[in-house]
């Protein structure tokens, strides 16, 4: 198993919390961020976004049986004479249709809103709010669709509307009732509400007239419906709407013309069956009456009033086959009534043949019927152009012309049955020589009646099933739960608002902070320089009120003196010389701080008892003698130039700080670099070091000139003064260059004008 490297976990806290350090330095910019962000939000919420809620319902769709009679109806269930049941998918096809759709924004003119103004947004009103109603004449090609109408109530009588067209002012002036045509459409106005005084004093009200094709988009895009479960027949609907009681009150409509279009279709289907039912029974009606005309006749001619006789085993077999011819006779009836309603019914009516024994011809019966129905269901919300509509058509065409060549078919073949059952009766028939002729066409007469009093019988049984049916319009849908609108809106999500807020406060200024980071070229930290440097590092100088002086005697406890303290102990660890004597500070620029630095390393040291001198060897711009407020002259420059002044005649002691002296760069030269490169400055370091514990050497930037490399011969240490913000980072390769090659000295970086430090809490902060 291997073990944590627990210097890498270090170094990962360490980088981590200074991340965490670097953004943090900036929580002002954070709280003014989320501050901001968190007020958009509150804004937007309260002034311009719309809250949408969620109305739901649910509804059952129940299995309904054909004419919800009080017999067994699987026979004309088959033939689809009556009710069938539906799938979910073609009910959820119904409840979302542009037919039903459409139908609820006709009837209830939702595609005329109704607005007043406000301050900030307009807001919409609805319901009992509106005090009047309008009829438009959709059909003109004048009416410009979501134009905002002014209305103004001048009385009880007349109105004025007003509404911009092509940046023009249109004003009119109409009565209540009166058709109002005006360039922009055409429409009656209606007054609901006769409180005149208090319409005039409300704010101003104008509605707009809505496309409807566009209307009918928007409903069925914030209608969804969905089965309740997998198993069930339930069916759950949600509206999205910006208004409770309006969203309700839409729902509320949808499915109200869903369970009339239901009633009103199922009842078509009840009335199409009753219709054809109608026609069998006025047939059968007259056949029944031509077979008792028979039978009276039959009686008068032959004087008989009743015939009986004894038929022995020859009358049985007989009639057995009699019986057989009669069952054959009734599927051949049928079959001509069914070829009869092929022959004189029409396209839209349904095919009836219960009692048809062949699965062949009922089969395509069913086929037809359920074509049928199909076609009346699409018809409801697609007109007769549509191609799945003509395509049924065609279907049922082709299966009417099916139907009846099979039952030519089938008629032939029972005929011929039924002839060879005739045969055989005829044999046994012509055995009984006892029986009169009139007995057997007496009895042929009966059956004939008896089969179609049955028929009869059966049909107006089923007749009055549908007319109850009828009489008792109850749908097949319930309503298990009206719609009611949630409590809180679904839309706008304020926590998910509010959160997004919060975020992007943090967001935004982590995103410009890491931008500034990226765009910055300035050393801003000391990790630019732990990252980037191969000289050592050996401390930060924080940013000080005062720029000339901070540190006067070894009394002041600043956290400035602190750190300038702790700066001279990694001096003496970094140190390669037993004596670290000299020195050298500079930096790659003016402005980065090294004649502060150089002026408070001597103090420093001054302070701690060791006898210390300050060098100005920035020649050209000098400014170490202005923070101790002493001349530059006698210098450098004369100690240089004038062979006969001694070190003793350009040092001066300063006068109030003990162990401190200075030496100023004298007078202006302009052969600078011939003097950086003098033996007497040998002469002058010797010297000052017989004298001196420390000597600071205060020089010229090196990134505009070359002095400072005149004196390595001459110095112990360089210490390489980087300012925070100031110096670039492209400058860390001069330190390296110099670092590696040796042109300085003892190579140490100093990091100046940091933020500054607490104090340790002991000591004068004076």
């Amino acid at each position: 198993m291997t073990e944590a490297n627990p210097d890498l976990n270090s170094f990962e806290q360490n980088n981590i919390r200074s991340i965490i350090g670097k953004y943090l330095k900036f929580w002002p910019l954070f709280a003014i961020s989320i501050i901001i962000a968190i007020a958009i939000i509150i804004l937007y919420v309260r002034y311009y976004a719309e809250n949408e809620y969620e109305v739901k319902s649910t509804i059952l769709l129940k299995n309904v049986e054909a004419g919800q009679g009080f017999g067994e109806l699987g026979d004309f269930a088959n033939m689809g004479l009556v009710k069938n049941t539906h799938s979910l998918e073609d009910e959820i096809g119904i409840l979302t249709s542009i037919g039903v759709i459409e139908e609820v924004i006709s009837k209830n003119n939702y595609n005329i809103n109704f607005y007043r103004e406000g301050r900030i947004r307009d807001v919409s009103i609805y319901g009992e709010n509106i005090p009047v109603k309008i009829n438009v004449d959709e059909t003109t090609d004048k009416l410009i669709y979501d134009l905002p109408i002014a209305i103004e109530f001048l009385n009880e009588e007349k109105f004025k509307l007003s509404s911009i067209i092509n940046e023009k002012q249109v004003y009119s002036e109409h009565n209540f009732g009166e058709v109002v045509n005006v360039p922009y459409g055409i429409f009656t106005i209606a007054l609901v509400k006769t409180d005149i005084e208090s319409l005039r004093k409300a704010k101003k009200l104008y509605f707009k007239i809505g496309n409807k094709d566009d209307l009918v988009a928007a409903f069925r895009s914030r209608l969804s419906v969905m089965p309740a479960n997998k198993t069930g027949s339930s069916l759950d609907l949600n509206f999205i709407t910006n208004d409770k009681a309006r969203g309700e009150e839409i729902l509320s409509k949808i499915i109200e013309t869903y369970i009339e279009k239901t009633i009103k279709y199922e009842n078509e289907l009840a009335e199409n069956t009753i219709k054809m039912i109608d026609d069998r029974l006025k047939l059968l009606s007259g056949e029944i009456e031509d077979v008792e005309k028979t039978v009276v006749d039959f009686k008068t001619e032959k004087r008989v009033t009743n015939i009986a006789s004894n038929a022995d085993t020859y009358v049985q077999q007989s009639n057995e086959y009699k019986n057989r011819v009669a069952e054959y006779q009734t599927q051949i009836n049928v079959l001509e009534g069914v070829e009869f309603s092929l022959q004189n019914g029409n396209n839209e009516s349904t095919i009836g043949g219960a009692s048809i024994n062949d699965p062949t011809v009922n089969a395509l019966i069913t086929q037809y019927n359920q074509a049928l129905a199909e076609k009346q269901r699409l018809s409801q919300s697609a007109s007769s152009s549509n191609p799945l509509i003509a395509n049924i058509d065609e279907n049922l065409t082709s299966l009417r012309q099916s139907i009846t060549q099979n039952v030519r078919s089938v008629k032939n073949g029972y005929s011929i049955a039924k002839g060879n059952l005739l045969g055989n009766a005829s044999r046994y028939d012509s055995q009984i020589a006892k029986v009169p002729g009139m007995e057997k066409e007496l009895l042929d007469i009966s059956r004939d009646k008896s089969t179609k009093e049955g028929l009869y019988l059966y049909l107006l049984q089923k007749r009055e099933e549908e007319v109850l049916s009828l009489a008792a319009p109850v749908s097949s849908t319930r309503i298990v739960s009206f719609p009611k609108a949630g409590k809180f809106p679904v839309s706008p999500n304020k926590k998910l608002m509010y959160l997004s807020g919060l975020i992007l406060g943090f967001f935004v200024p982590i995103s410009l902070i890491y931008v500034k980071d990226i765009l910055n070229n300035k050393i801003s930290d000391p990790e630019d320089l732990s990252k980037n440097l191969t000289a050592p590092f050996i401390g930060e100088i924080a940013k000080a009120k005062n720029k000339s002086i901070l540190v006067t005697d070894d009394r002041s406890a600043t956290p400035e003196a602190e750190l300038f303290r702790l700066l001279l102990f990694n001096i003496d660890y970094s140190k390669t010389s037993e004596k670290n004597q000299v020195i050298l500070v500079t930096s790659t620029e003016k402005g980065e701080g090294k004649t502060f630095i150089a002026s408070n390393l001597g103090l420093t040291y001054a302070s701690n008892g060791e006898n210390v001198i300050i060098l100005t060897f920035d020649l050209r711009e000098p400014k170490l003698m202005d923070n101790f407020n002493l001349p530059n002259s006698p210098g450098i420059t004369d100690f240089i130039i004038k062979k006969g002044f001694t070190v003793s005649q350009i040092v001066q002691k300063h006068p109030n700080i003990d162990n401190l002296s200075l030496v100023g760069s004298g007078s202006t030269s302009p052969q600078i670099g011939r003097l950086m490169v003098s033996n007497r400055i040998a002469t002058l370091i010797e010297t000052l070091k017989q004298e001196y514990d420390r000597i600071i050497i205060d020089t010229a930037p090196i990134g505009l000139i070359s002095d400072a490399f005149a004196l390595n011969t001459y110095i112990d240490s360089t210490i390489y003064v980087v300012r925070k913000d100031k110096t670039k980072k492209q400058s860390l390769k001069i330190i390296n260059s110099i670092y590696k090659n040796n042109r300085l000295k003892n190579t140490m970086v100093v990091l100046n004008d940091t933020k500054a430090a607490a104090t340790y809490g002991y000591g004068s902060n004076k």
